[in-house]
């Protein structure tokens, strides 16, 4: 399986274009929502630990047949309140790593200047709760150069160099970030 983690700072505009991915290439491509299946089973409906979403996570990657490409929407740094997590722990991110299915690693970084994702911090600002100072803005980014690199260190562990590598996806104008995604996704078929 080839899988594609898709991530950056709340606001740089995954979600949109994952949506986008969604309808383009939803015959091609599997769309895995670990976000949403932590809101789901362990913060609203309190039915699982973080640990069995986690294990979810890595079942649903397993689940999927021999040569699929997977890209779930991913967040390299969460903000907790008194520290960034991974979005799911260093040693199942190892299992994950290990578990043989996986050919091929895209660490996707979606990234815009931090006053373009405050702006788009500040039009969300009625439904979704998180910081529009540009100085928590830049943590966050600085926080997920950090931990990418952790990521990199694990899955280049166990597929090897030339096997786990950075895009970045400059998301300033839509249209051309979908154009550089989708040129991205087809050459993973190639």
């Amino acid at each position: 399986m080839k899988l594609i983690l898709v991530g950056g700072v709340q606001g740089v505009g995954k979600t949109t274009l994952l949506s986008w991915l969604r309808r383009v290439y939803r015959k091609r491509l599997t769309l895995l929502d670990p976000g949403e299946l932590f809101r789901r089973y362990h913060y609203n409906r309190k039915i699982r630990t973080t640990e069995e979403v986690e294990e979810l996570i890595i079942q649903r990657l397993e689940a999927l047949p021999d040569g699929a490409v997977a890209a779930a929407h991913w967040h390299y740094a969460v903000k907790r309140p008194t520290k960034y997590i991974p979005q799911i722990a260093w040693g199942r991110l190892v299992c994950l790593a290990h578990i043989g299915m996986l050919e091929h690693v895209t660490l996707l970084v979606v990234e815009a200047p931090a006053h373009t994702i405050q702006k788009r911090r500040m039009k969300d600002r009625a439904s979704k709760k998180r910081s529009c100072a540009l100085s928590d803005i830049r943590k966050e980014i600085a926080a997920d150069e950090e931990f990418l690199e952790k990521y990199h260190t694990i899955f280049r562990e166990s597929l090897g160099t030339r096997n786990v590598i950075t895009v970045r996806l400059q998301n300033t104008n839509l249209a051309a970030a979908k154009r550089h995604l989708g040129a991205y996704v087809n050459a993973l078929y190639a």
